[in-house]
């Protein structure tokens, strides 16, 4: 029961956060320490999934919102992109790779944030080499993936990034993206 809970409280939230309304940073703080708690290894698998597919929406969609924020979720992010679950791993990494926006910055906003993060000097170090080894080639390869498609947007939301959204936006376990009667 209690991890029904979780992963509708994490649901809840990303349609919070994804939704127009104003959000101060005040009002975000609670909801990303929560989030980075459910985070690292140890925790419901499923809910840590799903947390992991909201933070690297919400980095994708509001990255203004997520980057003060860097501090909290870097760590537990990175603590799960070896995770022995493949799809907690994929997701770890991808939510890795776009909350330091690798993609489009390459290693602009981690090397801002590394130099200034208060961590232990295994832990630093271990995030710089994944980041060297790993991050970057995932991050030329999301934007191999956009100029393959016809440049940055050019024909919408990979498949991923989509199903992401749409895990997030569902009501329950159904989807309501669309019309129910509509034709497929």
């Amino acid at each position: 029961m209690q991890n029904f809970i979780s992963d509708n409280f994490i649901v809840a939230t990303g349609k919070y956060l994804l939704s127009d309304a104003p959000k101060a940073f005040e009002t975000t703080k609670p909801i990303f320490t929560t989030l980075s708690q459910i985070i690292p290894p140890g925790g419901p698998t499923d809910s840590r999934r799903l947390a992991l597919v909201l933070v690297r929406t919400l980095a994708r969609t509001h990255p203004d919102m997520v980057r003060p924020h860097l501090g909290l979720l870097a760590p537990p992010v990175f603590a799960s992109v070896r995770d022995m679950v493949i799809p907690v791993k994929l997701a770890a990494e991808a939510a890795f790779v776009q909350v330091f926006a690798v993609a489009d910055e390459e290693g602009k906003v981690f090397d801002k944030w590394i130099a200034g993060a208060d961590l232990p000097a295994n832990v630093k170090r271990g995030m710089q080499d994944y980041f060297k080894r790993v991050a970057l080639r995932l991050g030329a390869q999301v934007r191999e993936r956009r100029e393959a498609e016809g440049g940055e947007g050019g024909l919408g939301l990979s498949n991923d990034e989509a199903e992401d959204e749409r895990e997030i936006m569902a009501v329950g376990k159904v989807d309501v993206g669309g019309d129910i009667f509509a034709a497929e």
